[in-house]
């Protein structure tokens, strides 16, 4: 199959061209240094930067091919993310790409136990045990500090830290300070989600009861990082993925902690591109989970 994928050198788009090319389709990869994934015989780099390039441009550059798959993950910007889906979606509607796959994220996703309609981007009970969780994982940590760096990756790494000491009982007042305040933020700051899990979840109101045109929207689930695929996965459509009981007890009663399941970086391009080969949920908003390693630092990023 000819498959175009948007973000083929970023975390998300690495592993699925890469898998793409390890079952011997052609891809080109569109975005502003795709290059950067390597080189192959079956692989075409084409630069396209999203945000300058208008739609007319963009017709031309999604048509004649079966599947493309939106990998897109711009600045953290709740504006940004929606104008680049909307004009992903028109450009390859009148391209007439046969199938038309979007990458979201987990919080459109419905949680389980909540109130009806609710999802992680309501709850701040589950965003906090999104944070601990991949707090709590050494390959979610090293993946959150490749990918933002400077103080972000300082205070990710102080996070872990300071809660790896807190169970171990050798916390410092100022370990046991910093994860107090970060919580509390969580709990009742203004600014306790970011923009783009919110931002994810209004793009696929663009999708949903769409019968026009062939979709699937894959929203990752809560902790998703670097590694391998183990060849099994388990899919979930519309539910957040999460266990039906704890692996943990919850210090504050936390009903989502412990619970949060995850995928790897190469699982779930293992479940996407399954998808576009069988095309089994046209239509459909989806997550897959597994089991993958929380303890190894994988690379973020993956080359061809």
């Amino acid at each position: 199959m000819k498959v175009a994928v948007i973000g083929p050198a970023g975390f998300s788009g690495s592993h699925i061209c890469r898998e793409l090319l390890t079952r011997g389709h052609t891809v080109t990869g569109l975005s502003r240094s795709p290059a950067k994934l390597g080189a192959h015989p079956s692989y075409t780099p084409i630069p396209l930067d999203i945000n300058t390039t208008s739609i007319a441009s963009l017709v031309p550059a999604f048509t004649g091919f079966d599947a493309l798959i939106d990998a897109y993950n711009g600045a953290n910007e709740y504006k940004d993310y929606l104008e680049a889906t909307r004009k992903i979606l028109l450009a390859a509607k009148a391209a007439r790409v046969g199938y038309i796959i979007k990458i979201g994220g987990s919080g459109s996703l419905e949680l389980p136990d909540g109130l009806p309609y609710e999802t992680g981007a309501d709850s701040r009970e589950w965003w906090l045990a999104y944070r601990r969780a991949n707090a709590d994982s050494e390959t979610a940590t090293v993946h959150m500090q490749e990918r933002f760096g400077g103080e972000v990756a300082d205070f990710v790494r102080a996070y872990r830290d300071a809660r790896v000491a807190i169970r171990a009982g050798k916390a410092s007042e100022e370990q046991r300070k910093l994860v107090k305040e970060t919580e509390r933020e969580v709990l009742e700051g203004e600014g306790w989600i970011p923009d783009l899990p919110v931002a994810a979840r209004a793009g696929l109101m663009m999708f949903e009861g769409d019968k026009g045109f062939r979709w699937t929207f894959v929203s990752p689930p809560a902790v998703y990082i670097p590694g391998p695929s183990t060849g099994k996965y388990e899919v979930w459509v519309d539910r957040m993925p999460m266990a039906k009981e704890a692996k943990t007890v919850s210090s504050d009663g936390n009903r989502f902690e412990g619970r949060i399941l995850g995928i790897s970086a190469g699982g779930l391009a293992e479940a996407i591109v399954d998808e576009v080969e069988k095309q089994e949920k046209v239509g459909k908003h989806w997550s897959a989970v597994a089991e993958y390693e929380d303890d190894v630092a994988y690379p973020t990023l993956v080359t061809i």
